[in-house]
């Protein structure tokens, strides 16, 4: 438990830096990956290693955040390609990718210009939760549920494991909704992801829908 205590203890550091460079920016980053579920039910439940988001027009802002974050102490990269900004400092680090707001939709970038989720972008957290006392945005249950649900949106390698289970269980407790709810929350979220067609997975040359009908953001 101490080592627990330990890791995730420097984490909430980088939350808290994260959330100081939104503010200061005025470009708001989301937690999207395995901390969510912990965030939204208000504690931790395992260790974590490390810290996903994505930042409102990070690619067209990529520099103003770097400076940022290396005022901050950090150690910053930034991958071109994928565009993807990642900061590290003792041992732990956060990615982030870019997110646009397009009348309404959420645009997210997860691999730059090679792949894009889209969503409402009324999921996102408009006012920071509270986690450990330290404000956070994040991508919202709804977002969170379908990402956990639907892997394939982002990665058709991606294998479920143990922890998304938990996650998922979670996150199905906190919508407090019945499976045919669920089912419709999915229909509003889709992806094109050009990389994993040209890498040879036919379907991916269509849009992937993670519910089970076309999806629609009205």
């Amino acid at each position: 438990m101490e080592a627990l205590k330990s890791s995730n203890q420097e984490y909430l550091k980088i939350m808290e830096d994260i959330y100081h460079v939104s503010e200061r920016s005025g470009l708001r980053s989301f937690i999207w990956g395995g901390f969510v579920a912990d965030i939204l039910q208000g504690e931790f439940t395992r260790e974590h290693g490390d810290l996903d988001c994505f930042t409102e027009n990070l690619a067209e802002n990529r520099e103003l955040l770097q400076r940022q974050y290396e005022e901050l102490g950090y150690s910053v990269s930034y991958m071109e390609e994928f565009w993807m900004l990642r900061i590290e400092k003792n041992g732990k680090h956060a990615s982030f990718n870019s997110v646009r707001n397009i009348d309404g939709i959420a645009h997210w970038y997860h691999i730059g210009p090679h792949g894009t989720v889209y969503f409402p972008y009324d999921w996102l957290d408009r006012t920071p939760r509270r986690f450990y006392g330290i404000p956070v945005y994040t991508i919202g249950e709804k977002m969170a549920y379908t990402l956990k649900t639907s892997a394939r949106l982002l990665n058709p390698k991606w294998e479920t494991r143990e922890k998304d289970h938990l996650d998922i269980a979670i996150l199905e407790r906190l919508l407090d909704g019945k499976a045919e709810e669920r089912e419709e929350i999915k229909k509003k979220v889709w992806s094109h992801n050009p990389y994993w067609y040209a890498r040879g997975y036919e379907e991916y040359y269509f849009p992937v829908l993670s519910g089970s009908s076309a999806a629609s953001c009205n």
